[in-house]
């Protein structure tokens, strides 16, 4: 059993080192981290000097857990900036070989013109750019146009008649599946309608399961672009 007596004979000096940390708001961790002392003792000599489940030092622990957390999540963000830096990195000393490659340069480009900064999605309505940067991405990135990419087919739901026609026109053009074809409908509201019988919308591309992608194009883009601009 302890009491005061018993701490006084064995650790007195560590006993109120115990008491001081507790005082600055050291969680039981912190103090055992501090000191070496186990956090029953711990817990036993705070009882013994009124410094444990008091309302005050209760919310003193929720106060550090909450700080804990917030370290916790700042150093995981940093982690993963550095692990993404290096991934566009290496990518770049890998990909930096075909920066003079007819088909690398147009892919490249035209993602930098048509492609998203957020998300990997490139779109147009021309088929012959679509077709360029899917050759683009087989040819480089190694990708099956069916398997590793999706497409999404944008057109006005004013067109809906038509959507049998579009879908063929594009699995047709670019030799994919139409499985492979969602779709999303605009919502524009036009007071007199075009009915252009060669309308087809608007398809986007997006690779799947290519981490930091847009970052590693953007990256390479920004380099040849200084390259050409000389």
């Amino acid at each position: 059993m302890i009491n005061k007596g018993s701490v006084r004979r064995k650790s007195l000096d560590v006993f109120n080192k115990v008491i001081e940390l507790r005082k600055k708001e050291y969680s039981y961790s912190e103090i055992k981290k501090e000191t070496g002392v186990a956090k029953s003792t711990i817990n036993n000599w705070l009882t013994l000097a009124g410094l444990t489940l008091t309302k005050e030092h209760l919310l003193i622990q929720d106060k550090k857990r909450v700080e804990n957390h917030l370290i916790a999540t700042e150093a995981s963000k940093v982690t993963r900036a550095r692990r993404k830096e290096s991934e566009i990195q290496n990518f770049i000393l890998n990909y930096k070989r075909f920066i003079h490659d007819a088909l690398f340069i147009a892919g490249v480009m035209l993602y930098e013109a048509e492609g998203t900064k957020v998300s990997n999605n490139f779109s147009n309505s021309d088929f012959r750019l679509i077709v360029v940067y899917i050759r683009f991405l087989e040819k480089y990135f190694h990708l099956d146009r069916n398997k590793d990419m999706r497409y999404r087919l944008h057109i006005h739901d004013s067109r809906s008649g038509d959507l049998h026609r579009i879908r063929n026109y594009w699995a047709k053009k670019l030799r994919i599946n139409l499985d492979v074809i969602s779709v999303s409908w605009k919502h524009n509201v036009v007071s007199r309608p075009r009915m252009n019988p060669d309308y087809v919308g608007q398809l986007s591309v997006r690779v799947n399961g290519r981490k930091h992608f847009t970052g590693k194009m953007l990256a390479i883009s920004d380099i040849m672009l200084s390259v050409f601009q000389r």
